[in-house]
């Protein structure tokens, strides 16, 4: 089965906004043994959608198009499609109550252009969004299938879960099966380097590697008559790799990381200066994490690191701020203020300036302190400034997960 991805909006096209949901539907649409062969991207302009979709149908019988759903007057996908196909589009009455009281429960008044979202093919469907104003539709005609997906990535994706993924599995009649995990510590290359003999030793399983700034998943597909070979494949990587592994594929550390506090009853507090509250800001991001965290501070200079978490000056006179000695009394004395079971603190250079010959930009210390002892780790990582910020607040989190596994 082939299928095509058309993305629609000018903020795309430009690279205002990274198309991101493209890169999602793809990798959902190949794991379940499905191909895409086509991608691309066209303006907010009924003619080009139509020539989009021209295109796109000389190399799939199906087409996912991402967004133009939304209530404004440059959102017109389903006004291109419907050109396309020589559709009416008519207004659904379920659609707009679903949208009516989709305003009633956030207490705002509905707009009258939202009303346009309501509007679908005579001879077509609208598919429930449960996360937004902004249906799906579907239509089937003339042995070609369309999907119109909305563009907020939260809304895309319960659709494709729901609606496209299972329509997609119907008609290749062949169940996939799959297993997905996320690894830290460890980059793609040398993580390949490491398990590079499965791929020879699995050859009718599909590896896909998918790397990230913080992480890399892997997902690795196979017809469900492999289930088998894709049950030892579990076991080999989790041999080769398993250290590194913290989850699935899309689950957030951070969240495992706040469920396994609240499993053992153990609470965290955190202690940051070059990441400025983005360690914090992970942990809370997660629901229920007030179970477990108790506080964040953000101590910047050298004269707050001493008021408020105790650093001794001779320490920081001694060492630096960005020091194996400074992490371990921010994170220990922490951890005495707070009571807290785990306490983690973070210093470093994020950059551009402020490096030496000594203590390079992109060096970070970072500490985890617990009960059994304070562990401190060092590295120099590269980027910007903010993907440092953000290397160092995931090593952190990869820091945390290793040791409380031990608590």
């Amino acid at each position: 089965m082939n299928i095509a991805i058309l993305a629609v909006g000018n903020e795309v096209l430009c690279g205002q906004i990274a198309n991101t949901n493209s890169s999602y539907i793809a990798v959902e649409v190949e794991n379940l043994g499905a191909v895409v062969t086509h991608q691309q991207v066209v303006p907010d302009k009924v003619e080009a959608i139509a020539e989009g979709l021209a295109t796109a149908y000389k190399y799939a019988d199906t087409v996912l198009t991402v967004g133009g759903l939304g209530p404004t007057v440059d959102d017109l996908t389903r006004n291109g499609v419907a050109k396309f196909f020589d559709e009416e589009l008519i207004l659904d009455e379920p659609s707009l109550r679903e949208i009516e009281a989709f305003y009633e429960r956030i207490n705002r008044t509905m707009s009258p252009n939202n009303k346009q979202q309501a509007y679908g093919f005579a001879s077509g469907k609208m598919l429930p969004n449960p996360r937004g104003t902004a249906p799906g539709l579907f239509l089937e005609k003339d042995s070609r299938a369309v999907f119109l997906l909305p563009g907020p990535p939260d809304e895309l994706k319960g659709m494709v879960k729901n609606e496209v993924l299972p329509y997609i599995e119907e008609r290749l009649g062949i169940k996939m099966v799959s297993q997905s995990y996320r690894i830290y510590g460890i980059g793609e290359s040398a993580a390949e380097v490491k398990i590079i003999g499965l791929y020879d030793k699995y050859p009718s399983l599909n590896i896909a590697p998918y790397a990230s700034i913080s992480y890399v998943d892997y997902v690795v597909s196979a017809p469900q008559s492999n289930q088998e070979q894709l049950d030892a494949f579990h076991a080999d990587f989790h041999k080769i790799l398993g250290e590194n592994i913290v989850g699935k594929r899309g689950e957030p550390l951070a969240k495992t990381i706040v469920e396994r506090l609240k499993g053992k009853e153990l609470t965290i507090a955190t202690a940051e200066s070059c990441s400025g509250g983005m360690l914090a800001s992970e942990l809370v991001n997660v629901a229920g994490a007030s179970d477990a965290f108790l506080e964040g501070l953000v101590c910047y200079s050298n004269e707050a690191k001493m008021k408020r978490l105790g650093v001794k000056e001779k320490t920081l006179e001694t060492y630096g701020a960005v020091s194996e000695q400074t992490v371990t009394e921010m994170a220990d004395n922490l951890r005495a203020q707070t009571g807290a079971d785990v306490a983690v603190s973070i210093s470093g250079i994020a950059g551009p300036t402020g490096g030496t010959a000594e203590k390079p930009v992109g060096l970070c210390y970072l500490a985890v302190s617990t009960p059994k002892g304070t562990v401190v780790e060092h590295y120099i990582f590269p980027g910007d400034r903010e993907k440092i910020r953000i290397r160092v607040t995931s090593a952190a989190l990869f820091l945390i997960f290793k040791q409380i596994k031990t608590l």
